[in-house]
């Protein structure tokens, strides 16, 4: 069963991104995005720009998920994994404190073969059986603070990516 993304009530196939994206946001987007929304940030408004871009959730955390047309896919839509590199995530977070950054061009990232989501699945599933099992339960350095904390702002609406049937569309 191959993992699937859920937008407006259908279940697209999801697949690893292959190569970093570039893509510009402009200032004067600030008047239509939406500050905390994942679909509606001044980031997804710059993503839907791009050609054959459906849709985009970009997250509180180090993920973001790009929808672009597919002829080749049952739903019409295939989305891509990416991963957001720092420089976009201060972007990101500087839009949801204080609202309007600058014009400037962004990238999203190709997961590394450790980012992809299948391999975190792997180890977090490996390392949960190892604490059913007994093994100390380690301490991963010090913890970070909360978003909430740290910027003043709450998390981001999680992404709804699952393992399961994609939708086949109706046309």
């Amino acid at each position: 069963m191959a993992l699937t993304y859920k937008h407006d009530n259908t279940n697209h196939p999801m697949e690893e991104a292959e190569y970093d994206t570039a893509f510009k946001i402009y200032k004067s987007d600030c008047k239509k995005a939406v500050i905390g929304d994942p679909t509606e940030c001044i980031e997804a408004k710059g993503l839907k720009r791009l050609p054959n871009c459906e849709f985009a959730h970009i997250g509180s955390g180090g993920d973001a998920y790009v929808g672009f047309k597919d002829a080749k896919s049952p739903t019409g839509v295939t989305v891509r994994h990416f991963c957001i590199p720092a420089a976009s995530k201060k972007v990101r977070d500087a839009f949801d404190i204080k609202g309007s950054p600058k014009t400037q061009v962004l990238m999203l990232k190709a997961p590394s073969n450790g980012r992809t989501l299948s391999h975190r699945r792997t180890l977090g599933k490996r390392r949960r059986q190892q604490i059913k099992e007994g093994a100390p339960v380690k301490k991963r350095g010090t913890p970070q603070s909360k978003r909430i904390t740290r910027l003043g702002v709450h998390h981001r609406p999680k992404a709804k990516v699952s393992k399961g049937e994609v939708s086949v569309s109706a046309e």
